[in-house]
């Protein structure tokens, strides 16, 4: 490997510390993996070291430093969700010092040239990887949705990774940049009817945990199985397992480019995923026997216009029960264009909230004093079981039947 001038000057500290540990970092990453040398990407994603969750103030202040050295991304850089809903914050009741402490990083990265997406569905914010593109992604339940549902290629990043792809436009390239480290490995047969987006939710967090860090093959999916079910079964293997890529026969690009050698060459492993097994998973992701609800939080992966249009149809003409908060999770683009169609102001109307920026996962729900959550997501409920809230999982209808009445109905 023979760094550039640039890579060099980086080296030496001209950029600063920051800039230099990120770039070694990178470099140890190519030589532990024995990379087959560097390839340019076409996009990179950042997640965890802007968030006030999870960076807390280390992170920000890391961006900040990384921001004043005078270092700009080099590569298309798109942002994950942050902590807040940076216009409506005080709204969801975020205290004033958490939000003016999360806004550093969001000032840092702009500044060093990100784009401010603010969500972990970019692709439904214009940004659309073509297939065989070259990426580094963070976010796991992006990481996924890119190799499988588009046919990009990236492995599953850390934030100091990927800044290092920012930063010179390079990834190593190693792992599922490589056709032949892309093939299945983990057949699985669907013999359960799917039918709600909870329904893939609850396949991904079962498999999910079979899988480990090897590739799924899904056999006998719906063809007609929407985007939505897509990025919730996606997210929920990248949760329970490390899945950062799956093919579903018949509908994914690379196994319907080559069925043979994506499908079935390396495949080690078969199970099946029956009536028994979505029972027992709908009964794992149930972590209360309380009936009371004081939080429903949907959207996570942030949804699609569909579903929020789906949502504004259900809850029309009724009211959010009082006591109940009601977080509706999107990204800033699509809820513009619900805005526009009038289906936020449908939603909001009923007293629940339509949340940009952010999602339950990522904001500091404990902080705001919930304690039993109704959610659709498995990402969300994996999380928020994690952080001390009992969680009610099911079909989004039951999510909002839940918002109605404050009570899950068994």
């Amino acid at each position: 490997m023979k760094p550039s001038d640039y890579e060099k000057s980086i080296l030496a500290g001209k950029f600063g510390e920051e800039a230099k540990k990120i770039l070694e970092v990178m470099l140890k990453i190519y030589e532990i993996n024995q990379a087959e040398g560097f390839i340019e990407v076409k996009e990179v994603m950042l997640a965890s070291t802007q968030n006030m969750s999870i960076g807390g103030e280390l992170g920000m202040e890391f961006l900040i430093r990384l921001a004043a050295s005078g270092i700009r991304f080099r590569a298309k850089t798109i942002t994950d969700p942050v902590s807040i809903d940076l216009e409506a914050w005080k709204a969801l009741g975020i205290p004033g010092e958490y939000a003016r402490k999360q806004k550093k990083s969001v000032e840092a990265l702009v500044q060093l040239g990100a784009v401010p997406t603010w969500t972990c569905t970019p692709y439904l914010a214009g940004s659309i990887p073509r297939y065989g593109d070259h990426l580094a992604f963070v976010e796991t339940s992006c990481v996924a949705f890119a190799n499988s549902y588009f046919g990009a290629r990236t492995n599953r990043e850390m934030d100091i990774s990927a800044l290092a792809s920012a930063i010179t436009g390079k990834t190593p390239n190693y792992g599922l940049h490589l056709p032949d480290k892309r093939e299945g490995q983990l057949r699985v047969k669907i013999e359960a009817p799917l039918t709600t987006t909870s329904d893939y939710d609850a396949l991904g967090n079962y498999i999910g945990k079979k899988a480990g860090t090897q590739i799924p093959v899904f056999q006998n999916m719906d063809p007609n199985v929407s985007t939505q079910a897509v990025m919730q079964l996606g997210a929920a293997l990248a949760t329970t397992g490390a899945v950062a890529l799956f093919h579903i026969a018949g509908i994914t690009p690379d196994i319907v480019l080559d069925p043979h050698k994506y499908g079935q060459k390396s495949i080690t492993r078969e199970i099946a995923f029956t009536e028994a097994d979505y029972q027992q998973a709908y009964r794992a992701l149930n972590t209360t026997e309380k009936r009371e609800v004081d939080f429903v939080a949907i959207g996570c992966p942030h949804y699609t216009f569909d579903k929020i249009r789906e949502i504004a149809s259900f809850l029309e003409g009724q009211k959010v029960k009082a006591g109940v908060t009601v977080w509706v999770c999107t990204s800033e683009t699509v809820r513009n264009m619900a805005r526009l169609s009038g289906e936020v102001q449908k939603i909001e109307k009923t007293g629940a909230k339509v949340v940009v920026d952010t999602c339950m996962v990522l904001a500091p729900v404990k902080l705001l004093g919930f304690h039993n959550m109704a959610t659709d997501s498995a990402k969300g409920q994996f999380y928020c079981s994690g952080f001390g809230l009992g969680v009610r999982f099911g079909s989004t209808e039951k999510c909002l039947k839940a918002a109605l009445t404050g009570k899950w109905e068994e």
